[in-house]
């Protein structure tokens, strides 16, 4: 049967479509209200993850300034050198430090903690206390700590006086 190719084609429907205002604004109001939508969604995760707060109280950190001044320059005319290591035991975390003062003699009887800081959210921060193995070197394990960029925090004290205080951006492999 032969198929006659002049004939004009007929439309699917009597009515061709038709673009109304009714429908323009319904695509509009919608198009903006998910936009809002994913917009409201994605500052309350970026909220939720990292508040921005550095520090709970800016008026007591300005308050100690000048007392974190003087341990620094108390710190700085020790002369200890540190060498702090972070490396991994299966999913643990270990961290060694080993402190010298100016002459090369370990420095002993100190009681030393350490902060895994994790940069995005403090939930996730680890905290250990180390213990001296051999004169001058301190060592823990951090249990589940997971690979990534990190800060190390260090404190030793004496006494009950901070004399040691270090901050390193460390990476952990996986």
């Amino acid at each position: 049967m032969p198929v006659d190719l002049t004939a004009p084609v007929r439309p699917r429907s009597d009515q061709p479509f038709r673009l109304s205002g009714r429908m323009v604004l319904g695509a509009l109001i919608g198009f903006f209200l998910v936009v809002a939508g994913m917009n409201a969604l994605m500052m309350t995760i970026a909220i939720r993850t990292m508040p921005g707060v550095d520090v709970k109280s800016a008026y007591e950190t300005s308050q100690r300034f000048n007392g974190e001044i003087a341990r620094m320059q108390a710190q700085a005319e020790r002369g200890w050198t540190a060498e702090a290591q972070l490396s991994r035991n299966g999913t643990d975390a270990l961290v060694a430090l080993s402190l010298r003062d100016r002459a090369g003699a370990p420095v002993t009887g100190l009681s030393v903690s350490a902060r895994l800081e994790h940069p995005a959210s403090r939930r996730q921060d680890h905290e250990a206390d180390l213990d001296e193995r051999a004169p001058g070197v301190y060592r823990a394990g951090i249990p589940a700590v997971h690979g990534g960029g990190w800060t190390l925090a260090i404190a030793a004290t004496r006494g009950g006086e901070t004399v040691f205080v270090s901050r390193s951006r460390v990476v952990l492999k996986d």
